[in-house]
């Protein structure tokens, strides 16, 4: 249990870091941040984040975590050369066609070098809060039992080299994919429970484009879909600051990485669902090669079920759980378990518990869910993508012909009729603010199942199995997670006034 609450110590300074430290900062007197890195001067990537080339983004819930941190950070963003997004369509293409959409709300693109720039520079001007750079964490300091972590081993990474401790009553282990929290924890004589993991063997290929000045005006990004039976690649173009295009295409499952060979990367974006991307592309100005990332898995601790957790550290960020960075979750995750994070540190103040460390793994496990299931039962559409525990994934392949047909639904909905509400119920599934027992319900599987025995229809049903419409509630709670615990009342009552508003505007 963290008695004290005088220092703080958080290992990395990405996003996670960042806006963890800016939560600890209303409970702590004093909070440093440890980064390995030197920070650049001005927003460009950062040799530490070697996915920071690639497009990101922030999902619905996370820019509310963190408009709700850092006020008016859109605004910073937007003055330091970010797209405007919601001034500008995006183009969302599937195989049954295209839905051309708009941001509601105020929104900026921008690359990751950006966003985390800006969010660093807000984080500097907060008065209790240091950043120590250039800097490695080899270890944890403990109490003589073991029972409490007191600090952090330290290492300059430049110069000579100096070893240093640093002690404090927290520590929080942002430090990303590269963590050693695990390792640590073993070398002190912790069991560390099974990982969760999905093989997922996925590639990604970017290229930056600038956009000529006679295109600017009529741009549109677009986002177009896998379609994994047949090997098909995602592919996005989307503006980021500075009239900069990203240009991505991406794949799972190991049988296929997409190029980084200027003239295939062309020739690939010719076979994703979105027609003539490689002319659009040909049409504007590279800025350099396609540059690859590949990911062999994703993974999820589960360090809330160990019997013993030592007092004074808590792991978040990809160091807790790592997603596949296409679906733009990680981020907003990050953000998610930062909020919970001082929701426990809120109540501890006022219902001390001994076992506060614990229990934050157990709240933040609760509100990660949604986000590492939606992934993936998605990945698992790619043939050679596997989860380690095929039982905790129940009901994926329901979930993927639900999605299907309401995904065909939806789109010929939308371009029929110029109706886009039911896509907008997936997109604010997605985003982490539609919880999914408000999609996956029998009256939308009622309506589903009137396809005029389409096969995606017939696909549906083979799922769902020999069941009557008056048992459909009851098999869906079978199959789907109930996910109740990840959505508190504030959360709901954003879904509430967004209901209003699309009522409303209907």
């Amino acid at each position: 249990m963290v008695q004290n609450h005088e220092k703080a110590i958080v290992v990395g300074a990405g996003m996670a870091g960042l806006v963890t430290a800016r939560v600890l900062s209303d409970y702590f007197k004093q909070i440093i941040i440890v980064e390995r890195d030197t920070f650049p001067d001005e927003p460009v990537d950062r040799t530490g984040v070697p996915q920071s080339f690639h497009p990101h983004r922030m999902l619905p819930r996370g820019q509310i975590i963190l408009e709700q941190f850092f006020p008016g950070f859109i605004d910073d963003m937007l003055d330091k050369g970010a797209q405007p997004a919601h001034l500008e369509q995006t183009v969302l293409v599937n195989r049954h066609g295209s839905i051309a959409a708009q941001s509601p709300d105020k929104s900026a693109s921008s690359s990751r070098a950006l966003l985390e720039w800006v969010i660093r520079k807000r984080v500097q001007q907060i008065q209790n809060i240091h950043i120590i750079s250039d800097t490695e964490v080899t270890g944890l300091t403990t109490s003589d039992d073991r029972q409490t972590i007191t600090g952090v081993k330290t290492k300059d990474r430049s110069g000579p080299r100096t070893e240093d401790t640093l002690t404090a009553d927290l520590v929080v282990d942002t430090a990303g994919r590269s963590s050693k929290a695990s390792r640590w924890l073993e070398a002190l004589g912790y069991a560390i429970p099974t990982t969760e993991r999905l093989k997922v063997s996925l590639g990604y290929s970017t290229r930056y484009y600038h956009i000529p000045e006679h295109m600017q005006q009529e741009w549109k990004s677009i986002m177009s879909d896998a379609n994994p039976e047949k090997g098909t690649s995602t592919s996005l173009l989307m503006r980021i600051e500075d009239n900069i295009v990203m240009a991505l295409l991406f794949s799972a499952g190991g049988n296929h990485y997409p190029s980084t060979d200027p003239e295939q990367f062309l020739e690939e974006m010719k076979e994703v669902q979105a027609k003539g991307l490689d002319e659009l592309l040909q049409k504007l100005e590279p800025l350099q090669g396609p540059r690859g990332y590949r990911i062999q898995e994703s993974v999820r601790n589960h360090f809330e079920q160990m019997e013993k957790w030592p007092s004074g550290l808590l792991v978040l960020g990809d160091a807790l759980c790592s997603f596949d960075p296409i679906y733009g979750q990680g981020m907003t995750v990050a953000a998610i378990e930062a909020e919970t994070v001082g929701a426990c540190l809120k109540e501890q103040q006022s219902n001390p518990h001994p076992d506060f460390e614990r229990r934050v793994f157990q709240r933040i496990q609760k509100a990660i869910a949604p986000a590492w299931w939606l992934s993936s039962i998605s990945d698992l559409r790619w043939d050679g993508v596997e989860h380690s525990d095929a039982d905790v994934l129940q009901g994926a392949a329901f979930a993927q012909k639900y999605i299907d047909l309401y995904t065909k639904k939806a789109t010929k909905l939308a371009v029929e009729h110029n109706d886009k509400s039911m896509h907008g119920a997936v997109f604010m599934m997605n985003g982490l603010i539609l919880p999914p027992r408000e999609f996956f319900n029998a009256h939308i599987l009622a309506m589903l199942l009137n396809d005029g025995g389409s096969p995606e229809e017939l696909e549906l049903r083979a799922e769902l199995g020999e069941v009557e419409p008056e048992g459909y509630q009851a098999r869906i709670d079978e199959l789907i997670p109930s996910f109740d615990d990840a959505y508190d009342e504030r959360v709901l009552g954003i879904l509430a006034a967004i209901k209003q508003q699309a009522g409303a505007k209907s």
